[in-house]
């Protein structure tokens, strides 16, 4: 959970504004303030509308049993940085396709957690950490997933400091897992030069300045790719400024999940021929189908080169509409259950995509005054003509006799204590006097 959203959470609850989260389990609701909870959070409301499908444990097994080795099951769950790793290493050698079979489960309920908060996460985990660790180890693939380039460096060349750094790992893991996800990203950010150093340099066609920009799927790509055939490598020339901006931004603010257009066309040319640009803009059944038929027998390939800003534009646009979902007929920015009251009395709200749905709006409480007498006690209001005194027998108000106090009992409902307005009688005059 970022900053951000602590800190709107504390507000609201601080501010004593009520926050109702009764939506139906399985279902995406943003935390909001409410004005007016009636008609927000029971069944059949918009707001128990998903806006994300779940992943299911069927089909996410289906995957791994059917496909798994080429990384299906991690495009399927949301991870394609390691879906790319393992499409290029055959499931890390078998070894992390065996690993996933114990831990899918809890990739799945991790995944549905981060759809449901609609909150993206950059946490480091054990899981991960000795998933890559064994045996990729040996180069250095969970140092490059802790952050931790130069590490990932050395061991690429040393083997894994000739195996023993690798070794003292396995007990030094949750170490630098812990380590990972408490540093602060300010005292992190990257430099531009550093950057030209590591891309410029021969190691740059391994990968050296994505892996230091916090990019590893891209530092896998170039690794096994030898930097793109390198034509990636050379293209990162003129854009590593942007790429270094981007990073930092990633970093304090965290990735949103926002695709790039130089990006798409890196992976587009030439491994677009197997459908490398589809499974990054997440069109992963486009990216299995330009497998499988080498990019459409090349025509499809040719052609998403000239709409490719269109594909990056649509990625986008769904990604936003996906994210304020629940989010479109509140005016402070989170969940549905902040309902917008209008100055014509009217409670407005939207459903889905379609028109806005109103609903009359009820006085916020009806009857304050029956909040001060307890039950067992005569109800006594106060009358619209002014301050009352208690008489022999019953309030009197300006001259005004007040039937007598309505005694509420306990079995009563509550809203069942409030009597008739008092309406004073009218003396009327008699016809036959006047005739």
């Amino acid at each position: 959970m970022s900053k951000e959203h602590e800190a709107f959470q504390q507000r609201t609850q601080d501010g004593g504004i009520p926050v109702y989260n009764t939506a139906m389990p399985g279902t995406c609701v943003m935390p909001g303030p409410v004005l007016n909870p009636m008609y927000h959070g029971g069944p059949g409301t918009s707001q128990g509308s998903n806006c994300h499908r779940k992943k299911s444990y069927l089909e996410a097994y289906m995957l791994w049993l059917l496909l798994g080795l080429l990384g299906a099951h991690h495009f399927y769950l949301r991870r394609p940085g390691f879906g790319v790793l393992y499409f290029f290493t055959f499931g890390l050698g078998g070894c992390g396709w065996l690993f996933d079979m114990f831990r899918l489960p809890y990739l799945v309920n991790k995944t549905n957690k981060e759809l449901q908060e609609n909150i993206p996460r950059n946490e480091k985990n054990i899981s991960d950490a000795y998933t890559l660790w064994f045996p990729f180890g040996l180069l250095g693939f969970h140092h490059f997933y802790l952050n931790k380039p130069g590490f990932g460096v050395l061991y690429l060349f040393t083997f894994g400091l000739f195996g023993i750094g690798w070794l003292v790992d396995l007990f030094l893991i949750p170490y630098h897992v812990r380590k990972a996800n408490d540093a602060s990203p300010t005292n992190k950010e990257k430099q531009v030069g550093t950057a030209y150093a590591l891309g410029v340099s021969p190691i740059g066609l391994l990968g050296a300045h994505q892996f230091y920009l916090n990019r590893p799927e891209y530092g896998l790509l170039y690794f096994f790719t030898f930097g793109n055939f390198g034509i990636g490598w050379i293209v990162d020339w003129f854009r590593l400024p942007v790429l270094v901006k981007r990073a930092n931004k990633h970093m304090a603010l965290g990735n949103d999940g926002t695709r790039y257009l130089d990006d798409a066309y890196i992976l587009w040319f030439p491994l677009g021929i197997l459908g490398a640009h589809h499974f990054y803009l997440n069109r992963p059944l486009w990216g299995i189908l330009y497998f499988f038929t080498f990019g459409l027998f090349g025509i499809g390939w040719l052609v998403d080169g000239c709409r490719m800003p269109c594909l990056v534009k649509d990625t986008n646009k769904l990604k936003e509409e996906r994210r304020r979902l629940p989010t479109q007929a509140n005016g402070f920015g989170y969940g549905y259950q902040g309902a917008i009251i209008s100055t014509t009395g009217m409670t407005t709200g939207a459903v889905g995509y379609g028109a806005p749905v109103i609903y009359p709006t009820l006085p916020v409480a009806p009857y304050p005054q029956q909040q001060l007498y307890p039950t067992q006690h005569a109800y006594q209001p106060a009358g619209p003509y002014g301050p009352h005194t208690i008489g022999q027998n019953g309030p009197q108000q300006n001259g005004y006799q007040q039937p007598p106090a309505y005694a509420a009992t306990n079995n009563a409902p509550s809203y069942m204590g409030q009597p008739p307005p008092y309406v004073p009688s009218v003396a009327i005059p008699d016809n036959k006097q006047t005739m």
